[in-house]
């Protein structure tokens, strides 16, 4: 069997590549690194089946869905985001693609294993069999140990206020801090995922190695857990849809609570962690094992998998996600047409013409290049919804700074 390891070669968040190095530990090889964003489209060197742990973040371009004949899925920490719910420039369709015949592909491989309860009730909604899983992180081995010139704390990505409080309590300490952020450099692209999953080894030995670790990170915080480094979450708000349940899980407070004294943790002397995970860890162990044990024993052909599996032509997969696109680009359009600029306009209309081209025709390859052009709508719209999310972020901080001047 040949193994495929998720990546999101693009990605700005040291948590992608997190989760992927958490997969990495469990395949006997990767012969394989598939983009995230364009699993529809994946194909294996000889149309062999590629077995893929479906671990991570899902996903920017949500049309791209479901995977193709080629991957052979075991869903585990499965994270599907409401762009609308994260409050972040993205995809207006929300759970459209898991309904339908996204949802039965899911259901044919499932149950699906949800990273956190929110996933996990929205995927039932659809009628998708999920269960909460926990996220892949947890799986993590602890790190080299590697007792330090001086001890050390890391803050990473805290609250103003939660970074003055630590500094407080070293005054009079010899203890230093190593300030970390997970925001990544746009250079990292283009580094290979060897490299990559380097950096990540590296990270983790730093967090393994340090007196405590505070963070308002889900992906500093749970892999930390999962190495044993007491750690404090700092987070703005403890009802947030990615960090249930994992608030109950984790030494855990408001900013304001922890900078006034109201929830105490002292970084000099951090208690440990609770163990609530453990279990949740030694079943995501176990499961992802057993895929891997019983991948290695398959003898199917991709297109026998598939019958066996997820029965569907592929020209009705097609038909059924180029109904899907045009009601996401009719969506979308409803949401930013009045915030184009001419050049997006431009642009908008021009892939339009292109799609309109196509000849009406119940041919698949038609429908198939139809459906590209359509990917490419898409493409810009997100582009363009990202500009306009911005630029009105922008308007309304500066905005409020001049209220506050007044």
């Amino acid at each position: 069997m040949k193994y495929g390891l998720l990546m999101h070669k693009p990605t700005t968040n040291w948590g992608d590549d997190i989760q992927s190095y958490a997969i990495r530990q469990f395949l006997p090889h990767v012969d394989y690194i598939i983009n995230r964003e364009e699993i529809n489209s994946f194909e294996s060197d000889d149309k062999e089946p590629v077995a893929i742990v479906m671990a991570a973040w899902w996903m920017w371009y949500k049309w791209n869905w479901p995977p193709s004949k080629y991957v052979l899925p075991y869903f585990t920490g499965f994270h599907y985001s409401d762009n609308k719910a994260a409050k972040q420039a993205g995809c207006p369709a929300n759970f459209l693609f898991l309904s339908g015949l996204g949802g039965k592909y899911m259901n044919a491989y499932g149950p699906v294993g949800c990273r956190d309860y929110f996933t996990r009730e929205n995927l039932k909604s659809q009628k998708v069999n999920a269960e909460f899983s926990g996220c892949i992180t947890l799986t993590l081995p602890k790190q080299k140990k590697v007792k330090p010139e001086k001890e050390y704390i890391c803050i990473v990505d805290v609250a103003a206020s939660v970074e003055k409080k630590i500094r407080e309590q070293l005054e009079g300490t010899d203890i230093e801090i190593k300030k970390i952020t997970h925001d990544l450099p746009k250079e990292h692209k283009s580094l290979s995922w060897e490299e990559r999953m380097d950096k990540v080894e590296e990270l983790l030995t730093i967090y393994q190695n340090a007196k405590c670790v505070v963070t308002r990170r889900l992906h500093c915080a749970l892999p930390c857990l999962a190495m044993g480094v007491p750690t404090l979450l700092a987070i703005h708000t403890l009802e947030s849809i990615r960090f249930i349940p994992y608030c109950d899980w984790l030494h855990c407070c408001l900013p304001k609570q922890f900078a006034s004294g109201e929830y105490e943790y002292d970084v000099t002397n951090p208690p440990a962690n609770p163990t609530l995970h453990m279990e949740t860890r030694e079943k995501l162990i176990a499961g992802v094992k057993g895929f891997v044990a019983d991948a290695e024993k398959n003898t199917l052909t991709a297109d026998e998998l598939k019958r066996k599996h997820f029965r569907c032509k592929e020209k009705k997969i097609e038909k059924w996600r180029n109904k899907n696109m045009k009601i996401t680009a009719q969506m979308w359009e409803e949401e930013m047409a009045p915030d184009w600029n001419e050049k997006e306009k431009k642009t908008n209309a021009d892939i339009y013409k292109r799609i309109n081209e196509i000849k009406k025709t119940r041919k698949i390859e038609e429908l198939k290049k139809q459906n590209k052009i359509y990917g490419e709508l898409m493409v810009a719209y997100l582009k363009q919804a990202r500009r306009i999310f911005a630029a009105k972020k922008k308007a309304e901080a500066e905005a409020k700074k001049k209220k506050k001047a007044k």
